[in-house]
């Protein structure tokens, strides 16, 4: 291999036998994967929830001595060389992208593929289903297995990642695994319901009665299947038979309906922690969103926040220090300097203007100006639209 070359990753893809229809689609699919792919809703809160936790204002590295007597300055070098692996691997889009996949799967792994000097070049996003913690009886890591290999890679060959880890079993939990339920009755209720409705509202139900004396019993069968296929809005019906219609008029309650899903809207924001207004929603007034975004960002922000920065401490730069001392000929064993992770600071109040501006324009469930344009609200925020698509 030559020096400096990126070597291949040990994750192949795989080729796909077909392209699933439009029926299909969504058969055996990951649950809670499903649901951040069909509602809206969830998708639109999960990318906000990541964009704040990872990307809303950026981070820095910081290097620091780690005994007395050593000058942090003298070793400039180590964080010039980690920030460049930084950036070799796109680190901030490697972060939105595992805050992305830890809320909708628990965990998130990327393969560490390497240079030919052994630096990373590349985080490969690894499918977090197939993705598995191997431990030992005494809970330490041995390594992951991967599309069901057990040892398929080694402990440092990925950078890992969990979501509200409970047990030592480096398995997380979803986020939209408590939402499931109201996820389906939503999609009942805008994917069927709904459209039923407005069906019944333009187009009511009508009985037809036909009288098909004198006809075989196939062709009376036949005459009344053909006088349902026609029967339908804004068709006109010519028949040589007797024929008998009774408008059934149906009133459904629009306002009941609505309320239900304010009330389903209401209960998958309240789970994801999401401020309202930062979706578009209506909120009583400026003192309560400012309450909720400061709320946000330093409850469930700050906590992510403070998880990645120890996991990329304990992972990521560590190791990077060591490697770029050894290269200099330092000594691995008690490194003078370790490396930092620290995000820079949200601002509550700068967000909040122009987050009230985009949640204007965006309207009450997206019907405004910005209706259908979400990669243009997330450009206004300051934030990349492109991120939108790299998440999906």
């Amino acid at each position: 291999m030559l020096r400096g070359a990126v070597r291949p990753p040990k994750a192949k893809r795989h080729h796909e036998a077909s392209t699933p229809t439009a029926s299909s689609y969504y058969e055996g699919m990951h649950g809670d994967y499903r649901w951040f792919r069909q509602d809206e809703l969830v998708r639109r809160c999960v990318l906000v929830n990541a964009f704040f936790a990872t990307m809303a204002s950026g981070f820095e590295t910081v290097l620091e001595a780690t005994r007395e007597g050593v000058d942090a300055g003298d070793y400039v070098y180590v964080k010039e060389r980690v920030d460049g692996a930084n950036k070799a691997v796109n680190l901030d889009q490697a972060l939105f992208v595992a805050q992305v996949k830890r809320s909708v799967y628990g965990k998130a792994g990327f393969e560490i593929v390497l240079d030919g000097d052994g630096w990373p070049a590349w985080l490969l996003s690894l499918q977090s289903p197939r993705l598995k913690p191997n431990l030992d009886p005494d809970w330490r890591l041995t390594g992951y297995g991967y599309e069901g290999r057990d040892g398929f890679y080694g402990p440092g060959e990925v950078l890992y990642f969990v979501n509200l880890q409970l047990e030592a079993d480096l398995e997380g939990l979803s986020d939209v695994e408590p939402v499931r339920g109201v996820c389906g009755a939503r999609h009942d209720l805008l994917r069927e319901n709904f459209p039923e409705i407005v069906r019944t509202l333009w187009a009511p139900y009508t009985v037809l009665k036909a009288d098909t004396s004198g006809l075989s019993e196939e062709e009376a069968t036949r005459a009344v299947e053909e006088l349902a296929r026609v029967a339908r809005a804004g068709k006109s019906i010519a028949v040589n038979e007797s024929v008998e219609a009774t408008v059934v008029n149906i009133t459904p309650d629009i306002r009941g309906l609505c309320d239900l899903l304010d009330r389903l809207d209401q209960a998958i924001i309240g789970g994801f922690g999401t401020p309202r207004f930062l979706l578009g929603r209506p909120v009583e007034n400026r003192a309560t969103a400012y309450a909720e975004l400061e709320a946000y960002v330093g409850g469930p922000i700050a906590q992510a926040r403070r998880y990645f920065k120890r996991e990329l401490e304990r992972q990521w730069y560590d190791r990077w220090v060591l490697k770029a001392l050894e290269e200099e000929g330092e000594s691995s064993e008690a490194p003078p300097v370790a490396l930092k992770h620290r995000w820079n600071p949200v601002r509550v109040a700068d967000v909040y203007e122009m987050a009230k501006a985009v949640s204007a324009l965006w309207g009450s469930h997206g019907m405004g100006a910005l209706s259908g344009r979400l990669g243009k609200a997330w450009e206004m925020m300051g934030w990349d639209p492109s991120e939108l698509e790299a998440a999906g």
